[in-house]
């Protein structure tokens, strides 16, 4: 077969997946979305630039599983009484629940908008009564009550406002203790109301950046929304207009859930394109799934679900992303890929503008909205903006693994930095809450991965300063914000936790890690720049890459570390082979 630019070796992109440890020992994949490949490729360079023996410790690979959770020894899923543990937590009378779940569906639905006001207050009604028949003899609705319970833990913990204090009280824990122990219950339970539940529970986890719990989650939801036809197009069945509509709603909130797992975890999605033919849901309000028309908004107005769509379709972006870029098989024509990809997010961007939500992917400019939403969506647009950073930096990282001297990896190179630092940026400014972080992929992977890519381009240039990337002065500035944010989480953490637990330790290494290399950066070293704000003086940098104290390449004891699978020639016929899907 004759062979054309698309085979072109400069092309290919390079990328692998590891195993790293989690806080109990065991070993978890990292996909490259996760950035394990890039810290590996940084890591190299340091150790050829900067002649550094060691390696990076383990934290900096397995940052995307850091989570901050309450005490864990209060998540019980002991059995019990059903009727009176839940009465326990569920002392108020309806009225009261059916407040904060009015409030909850305001707030949260550009978010989650897979509620129905009028058959949720119905339910809980019946919940309640339920709970205080009598004659005891009522049976409960396991997935009502964990509905109510993810209800009152989400608005409680995570308050919209950046000023409220947010936190989880023993309340909320004891509540979620509670949930762990009515999975099982509403997971048999089989229907849609059990599907709302399930994602509302995903939702607080995610909320809460409780990663390792999201695919277990991802995978109930997936499958009992496939068993229940949600993939499929509603021209099939006999059903309203409302009920339709919920269906829609809740099939893609679990289709957009499916890749933003993908994504944080670097693992297939469980989801495949091709057998998915339903509708996107409508922009319009849903109070009543027996309803025989829908209710749309004013011309010129929309509802939460407007921005809910945006996500969607930012989620449909993001597998072909996937498609494209971080298969194990298909990655010749990589520079092609990326260059269409990105066109394809600036023209989604262009589209969001039309509607007066205001930003540019890489801009660290703060966005604003001018359409007639209200106050409550103002962080689901903040939270657009975030997300499209992270999907351009996405598109553009597998273009690190490049030839160097191409200009298409000058070019990624470039959109990693913007990207980056337009995320630093957003969340140093706006002090962003954690709950937002976490619904926006930015955790600590993505805040050291950030500053990161300020090294690794300065490790590559030097002291030149090439048109369109930050100078040496600019970049020193965005690593001081990630050193920041990574303190200001570990300060929170000792805060609500004991000293020296797992997410600590993993951030300070990580901060410990930053400082040693800006040290060790030659234009550092030579007095060329200030590192004030940056270097913990008074911590002894010179031995932070010893083989000793970072016990050698922190990946060798779960990987064979020189099996590549990415090396050698491209155009050989071992690659041929594994090419044989084409794209």
């Amino acid at each position: 077969m004759e062979r054309g630019i698309t085979d072109d070796p400069t092309y290919v992109i390079k990328h692998m997946g590891r195993l790293v440890h989690d806080e109990k020992g065991y070993g978890r994949f990292a996909g490259s979305t996760t950035g394990v490949h890039f810290v590996l490729k940084v890591e190299q360079e340091c150790q050829k630039v900067l002649n550094l023996s060691g390696g990076f410790p383990e934290s900096c690979y397995r940052a995307f599983l850091v989570e901050s959770p309450p005490d864990r020894g209060l998540l019980g899923t002991t059995s019990f009484d059903d009727h009176d543990m839940i009465r326990q937590y569920l002392t108020y009378p309806a009225a009261h629940y059916h407040q904060q779940a009015d409030m909850f569906m305001q707030k949260w639905e550009p978010f989650c908008p897979v509620l129905v006001r009028k058959q949720l207050l119905a339910d809980i009604q019946d919940l309640t009564d339920a709970l205080y028949d009598p004659e005891g003899h009522s049976t409960l609705d396991y997935s009502t009550t964990l509905i109510v319970l993810m209800i009152l833990n989400i608005q409680e913990s995570f308050p919209t406002s950046p000023a409220q204090p947010s936190g989880q009280s023993p309340d909320c824990i004891e509540r979620l203790s509670l949930a762990h122990a009515l999975i099982d219950k509403v997971v048999s339970q089989g229907n849609i109301r059990s599907l709302q539940a399930l994602a509302l529970f995903a939702l607080f986890n995610q909320l809460s950046g409780h990663c390792l719990t999201l695919t277990t989650i991802n995978g109930m939801m997936v499958r009992l929304s496939q068993s229940l036809g949600l993939h499929r197009h509603a021209r099939r069945f006999k059903m309203g207009v409302g009920e339709i509509e919920l269906r829609k709603r809740l099939w893609w909130w679990v289709y957009v859930f499916d890749r933003f797992t993908s994504v944080l975890h670097g693992i297939p999605p469980l989801i495949n394109d091709v057998d998915v033919d339903n509708d996107l849901p409508i922009d319009c309000h849903l109070h009543d799934l027996e309803a025989t028309e829908l209710s749309h908004p004013l011309p010129g107005e929309r509802t939460g679900v407007f921005l809910f769509l945006q996500y969607v379709s930012l989620g449909k972006k993001l597998s072909r992303i996937l498609n494209l870029l971080y298969t194990t098989t298909q990655r010749r024509d990589g520079a092609r890929k990326i260059t269409e990809l990105d066109r394809d997010l600036r023209v989604w961007n262009q589209n969001l503008k039309a509607h007066g939500i205001v930003f540019d992917i890489g801009d660290s400019g703060l966005q604003h909205s001018t359409g007639n939403t209200g106050r409550p969506y103002q962080s689901a647009t903040l939270w657009l903006q975030l997300m499209s950073n992270m999907t351009m930096n996405l598109i553009h990282r597998p273009g690190l693994s490049f030839d160097d001297t191409s200009p298409e990896f000058g070019i990624c190179l470039r959109a990693c930095l913007n990207s980056g630092t337009a995320v630093l940026s957003l969340v140093e400014s706006l002090q962003i809450p954690r709950w937002l972080r976490n619904l926006s992929l930015v955790g600590p992977a993505t805040i050291f991965q950030s500053s990161l890519v300020h090294i690794y381009s300065h490790l590559k240039l030097g002291m030149s300063e090439p048109d369109g990337l930050p100078s040496p002065d600019t970049s020193m500035s965005e690593i001081s914000k990630a050193i920041s944010l990574l303190k200001a989480d570990v300060q929170s953490s000792v805060i609500n936790q004991a000293p020296g637990n797992f997410y600590c330790q993993s951030l300070n290494e990580i901060i410990e890690t930053l400082q040693s290399l800006i040290s060790s950066l030659p234009m550092v070293a030579q007095g060329f720049l200030d590192t004030e704000l940056v270097v913990n003086e008074d911590a002894p940098t010179t031995d932070t890459f010893d083989e000793q104290a970072w016990g050698g390449n922190a990946l060798d004891a779960l990987n064979y570390m020189t099996a590549s699978d990415w090396m050698g020639n491209a155009s050989n016929s071992f690659m041929d082979f594994m090419d044989l899907g084409g794209s």
